[in-house]
């Protein structure tokens, strides 16, 4: 307290807020305040960014395709194993759902890491009953969202790295 009798504030630095105004100043009532305008609450369901189309893809319908803009020169390199591979995925013993998650991780890891070129090695189908379920998949995969904007290209691989049993995919960097 200061020698006056009144309160010199917490802190005991200074005078308060009052004191420096004077003793004729009253403070106003509830209703001749003015309210700061308020805004609205942020929307917590922030809208998320439209989806972009999916890219769409050239394909040939016997396990070849580009992403549209991609060369044919492109696909034809690719098929002669030119780049070659940086890394191998098997997917023997697998079903349809379980290959399909191990690509898109396998490819998702891939550009993590900036690998180039995969091979996927699906196998022929002989063992499977029916179609060669994995071999027939892969191209779905491949060119339908998320994956479709990881890969340029794919095809058959050739007769060295597995041949119709194996598939080369070409990443963009």
């Amino acid at each position: 307290m200061s020698g006056d009798g009144r309160d010199r504030g917490r802190d005991g630095n200074g005078e308060r807020f009052a004191d420096a105004l004077g003793d004729d100043v009253v403070p106003l009532s509830d209703r001749d305040r003015r309210r700061a305008p308020t805004s609205p609450p942020p929307d917590r369901r922030a809208a998320a960014p439209p989806d972009p189309p999916p890219v769409r893809f050239v394909a040939d319908g016997e396990g070849r395709g580009r992403a549209e803009g991609v060369r044919t020169r492109t696909l034809a390199r690719l098929r002669r194993g030119e780049p070659p591979p940086e890394r191998e995925i098997d997917l023997h013993g697998l079903d349809a759902r379980a290959a399909q998650q191990r690509v898109r991780g396998a490819i998702e890891t891939a550009r993590a890491e900036g690998v180039r070129c995969l091979l996927v090695i699906h196998g022929r189908g002989r063992r499977s009953p029916g179609e060669a379920v994995l071999r027939r998949g892969l191209p779905a995969w491949l060119t339908r969202p998320p994956l479709d904007r990881a890969v340029l290209a794919y095809t058959r691989a050739p007769e060295r790295l597995g041949g119709d049993g194996a598939s080369l995919v070409l990443l963009r960097r």
